[in-house]
């Protein structure tokens, strides 16, 4: 299952070691990282200490202030390390995402505080035992909610808006005066050009997941090909997990808007 995991920790030496931890889980097959964010809470900032995956690759390497984090990462991640960190991100219309953020952000609290870290990460687990077992010597604080779906609702949501910014500014054209057509004409064009820049955004994430999740299909193959006896199964289990997650997805695509 893919759900959104914060797991909040107390100094960067617990920090450091759970995320080494979480590499290594990585590495295992155990689970599988789409995204995982590293984080200090600071008064009026956050200090990025850690990034991968496609939706972290522009993402700045250093310190960077929270508007310019979460408007690098997007998407329910970017929201939800927005909000723990104090920060209303853009406008979320009242749907799917914004409950799915407020319920997470329910459950995380005030747990956060300045001079604290977190993780943050959007994960595939087949049981929750890895991530909390190898996270518990650490002192960790994890809190998840399923994360499925999340992305497409997103991202459908910022399409949906900004077509109907255009089909607004459209209709308006048909009645303005001839000093603003101009202006409107020019409002429309950038509105479209924002539209075409999201839908590759869009495309571009889809193709890198999905090429990590056949990566990860292959390299379980190999894994099940020498493995046995309750490992084997798990692994298998797994495979088939990735494999229904790449169908629905190619599905998807296939009757894309985008």
């Amino acid at each position: 299952m893919e759900n959104l995991i914060v797991a909040t920790f107390q100094n960067k030496d617990d920090a450091s070691k759970a995320l080494n931890q979480l590499k290594e889980l990585n590495e295992l097959e155990d689970i599988v990282i789409y995204n995982m964010v590293m984080i200090q809470k600071k008064e009026n900032q956050l200090e990025v200490l850690y990034h991968e995956g496609p939706d972290t690759r522009d993402m700045p390497g250093e310190s960077a202030f929270v508007g310019t984090f979460v408007g690098a990462i997007g998407g329910p991640i970017g929201m939800a390390i927005g909000m723990l960190t104090g920060v209303m991100v853009g406008a979320v219309g009242e749907d799917d995402t914004e409950t799915f953020i407020d319920d997470l952000m329910n459950k995380i609290g005030n747990r956060l505080q300045p001079g604290s870290y977190a993780i943050v990460m959007d994960v595939e687990e087949y049981a929750e035992l890895f991530v909390d077992s190898y996270l518990e010597p650490y002192h960790a604080s994890v809190t998840r909610k399923t994360i499925a779906h999340q992305y497409n609702k997103y991202n459908e949501q910022q399409w949906e808006e900004l077509n109907k910014e255009i089909d607004e500014e459209e209709e308006s054209l048909k009645t303005a005066t001839e000093e603003n057509k101009l202006a409107t004409k020019e409002k429309i064009r950038e509105l479209k050009a924002k539209r075409d820049e999201k839908s590759k955004t869009f495309k571009a994430r889809r193709a890198s997941v999905k090429k990590l999740i056949q990566d990860r299909i292959a390299s379980l193959n190999q894994k099940i090909s020498t493995s046995e006896g309750k490992r084997k199964e798990r692994l298998k289990a797994h495979k088939e997990e990735l494999e229904g997650k790449l169908n629905k997805w190619n599905e998807k695509v296939a009757s894309a808007l985008i």
